[in-house]
């Protein structure tokens, strides 16, 4: 069977979305699979209406190897994740005879940690823990948003606090998550096997299209330490 063209791609994921091809998202999608297949650099300015989005997930659904997607906000990335790529790949999967797939990773503080949720706070003072639970009333705001995270934790299949609604304060959230430098390592502990934050590392190997943010993108290509999939 004769390989789609991009142009038949996109015009596929133009009319599912139900807009208009524009001259400027055809030339961004055709340079932007030119800059994947020659492993090189591109610098795109497009203005508001061209339908950046189409621009650049078309070719890296149809390229066949793992793309990384990263953006500036969470917002950007549930668009994306949510609405985007749901229907491209839906208007693709004809055309590719595969149905690629995707996922969202983000940073480990944006996601439920069990370890804290059922062991507590680590406090400065020794090496005891503080359970939150206890100190806040339950009648209070943080004890009663505690409370609705420890419900949801048994719900949840991702952990990702932007699927918890509605949702809670920073303070809360601080009681239930961690950074990376606060993770044991889902070797060292109790419920690694359960970690919604390895979860979705695991889900992103999986992914033909990995959405992220700048922030753990710089991460993976200065620290050394790889948190994205191989790219």
């Amino acid at each position: 069977m004769t390989k789609p063209s991009l142009p038949e791609l996109l015009h596929a994921a133009v009319t599912a979305v139900g807009g208009t091809e524009r001259p400027g998202q055809v030339t961004m999608t055709e340079a932007v699979a030119g800059a994947i297949d020659d492993n090189s650099h591109l610098l795109v300015q497009a203005g508001t209406g061209t339908g950046k989005s189409l621009g650049y997930l078309v070719p890296a659904l149809a390229h066949g190897e793992r793309v990384v997607v990263a953006t500036a906000t969470l917002a950007l990335q549930r668009q994306l994740v949510e609405r985007d790529l749901p229907r491209t790949v839906e208007a693709l999967h004809p055309l590719l005879r595969r149905r690629p797939e995707f996922a969202m990773l983000k940073g480990r503080s944006n996601y439920l940690c069990l370890h804290r949720l059922h062991e507590g706070v680590p406090q400065e003072e020794d090496d005891g823990l503080f359970d939150q639970f206890e100190a806040a009333a339950p009648t209070s705001k943080l004890g009663q948003d505690l409370l609705r995270m420890r419900d949801w934790a048994g719900e949840t299949e991702t952990g990702d606090r932007d699927d918890l609604t509605p949702g809670v304060s920073d303070r809360a959230w601080g009681q239930v998550s961690v950074s990376s430098r606060e993770c044991l390592g889902a070797s060292k502990c109790a419920y690694g096997a359960e970690c919604f934050a390895e979860a979705a590392r695991e889900r992103a190997k999986l992914a033909d299209v990995v959405v992220t943010n700048h922030a753990l993108l710089a991460i993976d290509a200065i620290e050394g330490a790889p948190v994205l999939p191989q790219h």
